[in-house]
């Protein structure tokens, strides 16, 4: 199974991102994230039949709820167009807790700096007219609430990438 832990949205923000999505893919290619699968990856673990003892992890962890913002869009190398959030300090302890929790069962995660961001596309490449402001007039305005931190699975079906939650915690 491929795994990852992640903070999902309510409608009201899915429907802003996916709009944002939208407005962008009227001015380029590219694939881009169903509504169903916007979310906020907080620890990417991969491959893996170790699903009980992630939960175990997960039940551990005692992190009061909190409010983030979706803050610009941007690009990483190989194509992906993301929606980025602002600086907190919250969103980065609860990252490092999970991402440590899960380092000290062996589980073999990147090491690379934590760069919250919400992919809204893969392999974009932009036309001469794009603008990105065009697309961040369309993020979410109100704060986002970080309620549960969420297991995901991801898997192909009927050749359609689709994530599904598989187990919740809630933060307090």
């Amino acid at each position: 199974m491929r795994l990852f832990t992640a903070l999902c949205f309510d409608e009201e923000t899915k429907k802003a991102l996916f709009s944002a999505g939208k407005e962008a893919e009227k001015h380029s290619s590219g694939n881009f994230t169903l509504y169903d699968n916007l979310h906020l990856t907080l620890v990417f673990i991969g491959e893996t039949e170790r699903e009980n003892e992630i939960k175990t992890a997960l039940d551990d962890i005692k992190f009061p709820s909190f409010d983030y913002e979706v803050s610009g869009c941007g690009t990483f190398e190989k194509g992906i167009f993301w929606a980025g959030i602002r600086k907190n300090e919250k969103l980065s302890a609860l990252q490092k807790e999970v991402f440590e929790k899960l380092k000290s069962l062996g589980f073999e995660l990147d090491e690379r700096e934590y760069v919250p961001h919400i992919t809204l596309a893969r392999k974009f490449k932009p036309s001469g007219d794009f603008c990105f402001e065009d697309t961040e007039r369309l993020l979410p305005k109100n704060p986002v609430s970080a309620g549960c931190i969420s297991l995901m699975k991801s898997e192909r079906i009927d050749g359609v990438l689709c994530y599904s939650e598989i187990y919740s915690v809630k933060l307090f």
